[in-house]
Order: structure tokens, then sequence, then C-alpha cells
């Protein structure tokens, strides 16, 4: 069935499958729109590395960083491979139709452009921030596989890099027309952030009490510790957020990456001044913590199995057999894109569309732990 399935893009089984749940004629227009507001994220995001580029270049002629063999005639090359921008995709989205600038629609009817203009701009400043965190993050974990380069020593290059864009964010901050709200949200995420990064510590102590329990009594109760710990801890931060307490791993997930995407989503508002709803907040943050558990965790399961808790290495570490931690892991996922589903609005095409196709990929990905 995963092999017959993977044979069609997630992209188009993703359409189907919301093109068969509603008949509106808009969705049309929505991925057209879609497809533009994807187009300006790909070219923000480009804009923002030919800067770091520049900056790369001006250390590699200070004697600071060296090329890679066969590179010494090339000028610098930096890439950094990412799959947060999404969201920020999808609220420019949201953007565009609070202004009424939505393709087939907008002919004929008032736009408010300047808005659109103020929004690409809060984007562009969006996106700087969540690169320049992530990638602080992977620094902070000594993770360097997805920084591209010519250059090398690489951890140097990418401490370099995100000092470029770190710059730029502040910036963002200085400026006299940017209130000092978009700031704060900013500084509370790195604040959460970096006390994920201290709970992690925590949290791979309990893989290792698994792992090196002896007999069936301890490794019972070590179990019991990742579930009352890790799976279902307590919601500590936070405002939209109180039924989902009983979501397994959504409080050290929400902590992970959610309130990452909360934050982000304030500082569009605060920047813009304007109320972004709290139903699309929701699924965002939602969609987000099933991307990080679907696709995320499940690609990363190899590396992470025997040092890394997450969901997924809990799951297949905790479960009587291999199938039987896949089903959950794929239920678990399941459960966070309904829940986000159900906030987003039901004329939201670009965010249940968005949700739909991370619920594809990720059947993708568990398929092939399964294996």
């Amino acid at each position: 069935m995963g092999s017959v399935r993977s044979r069609i893009p997630a992209t188009a089984r993703a359409l189907a499958a919301h093109l068969t749940e509603t008949r509106d004629p808009r969705v049309a227009a929505m991925v057209l729109l879609r497809n533009e507001v994807d187009s300006d994220i790909d070219a923000m995001t480009e804009r923002l590395f030919l800067s770091v580029e520049r900056d790369l270049q001006r250390a590699r002629e200070d004697g600071e960083l060296d090329p890679v063999p066969g590179a010494a005639d090339e000028e610098a090359r930096f890439d950094y491979d990412t799959r947060l921008v999404l969201p920020a995709m999808l609220t420019l989205g949201r953007i565009h139709v609070l202004a009424g600038d939505v393709p087939v629609a907008r002919v004929g009817r008032e736009v408010d452009q300047e808005f659109v203009s103020r929004g690409r701009e809060t984007t562009r400043n969006v996106v700087r921030a969540l690169l320049d965190g992530d990638m602080r993050d992977a620094i902070n974990d000594d993770e360097y596989e997805d920084f591209e380069t010519n250059l090398r020593p690489v951890e140097r290059v990418a401490e370099l890099a995100q000092q470029s864009l770190e710059e730029g964010v502040e910036a963002w901050f200085d400026r006299d027309d940017t209130p000092e709200a978009v700031r704060d949200h900013y500084e509370h995420a790195v604040e959460l952030s970096e006390r994920h990064q201290e709970q992690d510590r925590a949290f791979r102590e309990l893989l290792d009490r698994f792992h090196d329990a002896e007999g069936d009594d301890e490794r019972a109760a070590a179990a019991d510790a990742i579930r009352e710990q890790y799976k279902f801890a307590e919601v500590e931060d936070g405002d939209l957020f109180d039924d989902e307490a009983d979501l397994p791993y959504f409080a050290t997930q929400y902590a992970r990456v959610g309130i990452l995407y909360e934050d982000m989503l304030n500082m569009y508002e605060a920047d813009l001044g304007v109320e972004l709803g709290e139903g699309f907040k929701r699924a965002i943050v939602l969609m987000v913590v099933g991307a990080q558990i679907g696709l995320d965790d499940t690609d990363d399961y190899p590396e992470d199995r025997g040092t890394q808790l997450t969901p997924v290495t809990a799951e297949l570490n905790v479960a009587d057999d291999r199938a039987i931690g896949v089903e959950r892991i794929c239920r678990i996922v399941e459960t966070y894109l309904d829940r986000a589903d159900d906030c987003a609005d039901p004329d939201d095409h670009l965010t249940r569309i968005a949700v739909e196709y991370i619920r594809q990929q990720s059947l993708d990905r568990i398929d092939g732990l399964a294996r």
C-alpha cells in the first residue's frame, strides 16, 4: 500500500484529499496563491544567503576561512537545508487573503497593497530570525550536516553565517518603526529554546537509563519515567493551548518547537498591528509539532536512536515490538494533524492543504520505519 502511494507526489495526494473533502471553488485560487508566496519565500531566502555569502567572502579574504580542495577559484558559496519556513509562507499567504490580494479574485477588487508590502517586509525579517535561531541550535548541538559550503572549517563557517543573520535581526529590532513587542517575543522564544537545551540533557539521561536497565523491573521503571517525564509531561508555558495537554509529547514538543512558532506569529501581529486569528495560530503550532515528529524525528531516527530522546526514539524503544511502535507513531502524528485541521478555519484552504501535505509526507517516512 505504501509503495503504491509513494509513486504519487505528496503534493498531488494532499490536494486530491482536500478536494475530496471540499467543493469550494476557491481552492484553485488558493493553490495559485501558494505558488506565489512560495516563490516569494524562496527569493527572500536566496537574498539572505547572498548577504551571508558576501560576509563569508570577506572572512575568506581576511584569511579567516579556507576553500575546500578544488574551490580555490570560486566565490564563497553557502546554503542551509531547513524546512522551517513553511509557517512563514502560510502566514504570508494569510496576509494576502486579509488584504484581498488573491489570484483571480483580485481582479476588480480593492486590494490593500500597502499591507501586502508591509507583510512581505515582516516575512523577510521573520525568516531571517527563524534561520538565525535554527542555525544557533544546530551549532549548539554540533550538527553541521545541513550547512552546505565550499569553505572550511565548517564550524567557523556556520558561526560566521549565524552571526551575519543575527546582525540583520538586531538591525530590524533597532529600527524606530519596529515595535518593542517584536523584540520581546523573539527574546521569549530564544529564552525558551535555551531552556529546552538544558532539559534535553535530562531527557537523554532518561534514554540512557532505559538502555542501561538490567532486568524487566528496571526496564519497566525506566519506561514509566519516559512516559511520565517526557510523553505526558505538564505544559509549563504558552497562552493558546489548554485542551492539547492530553496529547502525547505535547508539553515537551511545544517547548522544543511549538513555542518558537507561536512567538513567530506574535512577532507578525506586533509588527503589522493585526490579529491573525487564534484558530490559525493554533493550527500552525500543532502542524509544526506533527511535522517535527512525522518528518524530522523520523528522518533522524537512525542517528538519534541510541543517544537522543524524541517521540520516535521513545516509541520504538518502549514498544514491545517495532510494528507496535511504528503504529503508535503514525497514530500520534495523525492526531496532531487532525487537531491542526480542526483548528484552521474551514475556508483556510492554504493551511489545510499544507496540513494534508505534511500528513502525506509523514506517512511516507513512517512507512520507511516499518521496513
